[in-house]
């Protein structure tokens, strides 16, 4: 392994780390959680920060999709530690998950939407923001290490129009009502 791959390897660690293990859907927090939630330092969805990482997070991974999701379960020990690629589920799963910060965060995956995450109405903007940023460092590191070694992308599976679709519909709403959220998940 030469000290570029080192490099990418623990930016991947990196993020895993912040995943302290899989917690049971009944015990997560009787609150909404949300790709984007409306909190007072983040109230207007037009406006949030939250847009800009999704769309670099959903740009990195439609080509590198099937690696991310084998090892995102791998940490979650979902699937065994040999499962090197991992195809998107036909129809919505979700996992619940809690941190090394003792948040916990929803992972959803399907085909039509991609991989998301969904924090709870009580974590802060800073902290999904800087979640948000290592997950997409993650990405970009699968992204390299996959053109470095094998090449073999995935099939663009178009999931990113349905988050620039949710987005212009969620602008257009909240243009007339506030919005109670985006990518929604309820308990």
């Amino acid at each position: 392994m030469n000290e570029s791959e080192s490099i990418l390897i623990n930016k991947i660690l990196d993020f895993e780390n912040t995943i302290q293990g899989s917690i049971e859907w009944e015990d997560l927090k009787d609150v909404d959680f949300a790709m984007w939630l409306p909190s007072e330092e983040d109230a207007v969805f037009e406006s949030s920060p939250i847009i800009g990482k999704w769309e670099t997070a959903y740009s990195i991974t439609q080509h590198y999709w099937s690696y991310i999701t084998a090892d995102l379960l791998k940490k979650l020990e979902i699937v065994g530690e040999n499962t090197k690629r991992l195809g998107l589920p036909d129809s919505f799963q979700a996992f619940a998950f809690e941190t090394t910060d003792n948040e916990q965060i929803i992972l959803s995956l399907s085909k039509e939407k991609g991989i998301r995450y969904h924090f709870a109405r009580t974590t802060s903007l800073e902290y999904r923001l800087q979640f948000l940023d290592t997950f997409i460092v993650y990405c970009k590191s699968w992204k390299e290490l996959v053109d470095t070694h094998t090449g073999m992308q995935d099939d663009d599976l178009g999931f990113i129009n349905w988050w620039i679709l949710t987005v212009e519909t969620s602008i257009a709403v909240e243009k007339k009502e506030p919005l109670t959220g985006v990518g929604i998940i309820t308990k």
